[in-house]
């Protein structure tokens, strides 16, 4: 092997160390076990997982564009502590993408897609009259993923996907039981009847209307703690 070929393969290894270090670190605050304020160093990050400071920078850099972390010196990084103003502009851009990425894919949509989909819908309404939240959080989960999975376009899909995981880590610090009632089964009807019919407009408006209501419940929620915490943020960094 040459000594330039060497190079090339130390690189990749390194950046697929760093990848995995990074989604490591990316699950740790998704599951809230990193809490917004924490704060993480290369040096602490390389020593605690045994690796050297090239991949524990890569991994940290990659946190911080993803949004899930903030410099805060040289070397080191603060879990993202969330604000009313970031959660509610991270769900206007979760709608704005969602309806992108669920009309591409209502385009390329079967029948037999939209009949599995009304199946799920049903499965919803049977877990609210029940009282079953695991039942209804499986059945919106299929249900969610179903709706996006013929979307072709990879760069829409890459940024909902970023919105997801945000979201996800906001339902984690705030909001950790599923919003189950009849109003929101309706609004996932809804939602399908105008991805069944292609009708952009109307997917629209049923998409905005449901994931701006969630917004509003989520910044209740998100308040309630920052009331709870008595301070200006619902979670403040530690001292």
């Amino acid at each position: 092997m040459k000594d330039s070929d060497r190079g090339v393969e130390q690189v990749l290894e390194r950046k697929t160390l760093s990848s995995q270090l990074y989604e490591i670190l990316e699950r740790k605050v998704i599951t809230g076990e990193l809490q917004p304020g924490t704060r993480l160093s290369e040096e602490s990050v390389a020593e605690t997982f045994k690796v050297s400071r090239s991949p524990a920078r890569e991994a940290l850099l990659d946190l911080e564009k993803a949004g899930l972390a903030v410099r805060v010196g040289a070397r080191d990084r603060m879990i993202t502590v969330p604000t009313r103003e970031m959660i509610a502009a991270k769900y206007d851009l979760w709608w704005i993408v969602d309806v992108g990425r669920t009309y591409l894919s209502a385009l390329n949509a079967t029948k037999d897609d939209c009949l599995e989909l009304r199946q799920y819908v049903d499965r919803m309404a049977r877990a609210v009259k029940a009282r079953d939240s695991k039942r209804y959080i499986a059945a919106c989960e299929k249900w969610h993923k179903m709706i996006r999975r013929s979307c072709p376009n990879v760069f829409v899909n890459q940024v909902g996907g970023e919105c997801d995981l945000y979201l996800k880590w906001m339902e984690v610090l705030y909001d950790r039981s599923p919003d189950m009632s009849e109003q929101t089964v309706a609004e996932h009807m809804r939602i399908l009847e105008a991805y069944e019919g292609r009708d952009l407009g109307a997917l629209s408006e049923a998409i905005r209307q449901h994931i701006t209501r969630q917004r509003e419940r989520l910044l209740v929620l998100f308040e309630s703690a920052r009331l709870a915490a008595g301070n200006d943020t619902a979670l403040s960094p530690p001292a």
